[in-house]
């Protein structure tokens, strides 16, 4: 785990993938997508309905991988700088190439650890996203070939984790988007950790994209005087399994 940010040279050891944004190339390996490369577009669309153009200040990904969701994100001027953290060491030497090689390392701050605690007390953020991993289960058969890291949050050790620690990096009025699938969780499997933590619920949403498979979770602190402004996309009242 490192408490600092990692300034290791990656060297290109191994035949990257890339995706472009905006002119901004992301680099990765396969084994390191956990589905944020097709998350990424649909955080766009949401963010192009959900605050009216708002640009951010600093934004921070949480169980970044390669950083699909920061770097478009960044590449559409949804932020000014990005911190990205992660625990697996060839997903963020990938989010480091990215950064060295469209020249941007100004403005990223890659950490090595365990959730949150690979950050110092001094980071501190306006907007935190996150495609953590979805499912408390670990007999999941279409994952049957796929790494745990990627998909499995034992008894939501994770999310609790993240919940516990984030009140501190969060501005007031700052705002936390989580990508969760429908089929893992609701909103009442992340209350009670949510509010036990000082954090309120703002709002959810159903997937731009992918409909009712997947569903965005809005969080703020419980202090916040932020109005978040939900899109027009389909009943807010209920989401439950199934």
């Amino acid at each position: 785990m490192m408490s600092h940010p990692t300034t290791r040279t990656v060297e290109s050891l191994r035949p990257y993938q890339s995706k472009t944004w905006n002119g901004l190339s992301v680099y990765y390996i396969e084994n390191q997508n956990g589905g944020g490369l097709d998350y990424a577009d649909d955080y766009l669309d949401l963010f192009k309905d959900l605050e009216s153009g708002r640009r951010f200040g600093r934004m921070f990904e949480w169980c970044s991988g390669p950083a699909f969701i920061g770097y478009s994100m960044l590449a559409s001027n949804i932020c000014e700088t990005l911190c990205l953290a992660d625990c697996y060491r060839p997903a963020i030497d990938a989010a480091q190439y990215t950064a060295s090689t469209n020249n941007i390392s100004d403005r990223v701050t890659l950490y090595e650890g365990d959730g949150l605690l690979a950050l110092p007390e001094s980071e501190k953020f306006d907007l935190v996203v996150g495609n953590p991993p979805h499912f408390v289960e670990r007999n999941m058969l279409e994952y049957a070939n796929v790494e745990s890291r990627i998909y499995l949050d034992d008894k939501w050790l994770l999310h609790r984790q993240f919940f516990a620690g984030i009140r501190k990096h969060l501005e007031r009025d700052g705002l936390i988007v989580l990508f969760e699938n429908s089929r893992g969780s609701h909103i009442e499997t992340f209350r009670p950790m949510i509010e036990a933590a000082g954090l309120k619920i703002s709002g959810w949403q159903w997937s731009c994209r992918f409909g009712h498979l997947f569903w965005y979770l809005f969080v703020v602190r419980n202090d916040s005087k932020l109005q978040l402004r939900m899109p027009a996309r389909g009943s807010h009242s209920e989401l439950r399994l199934g």
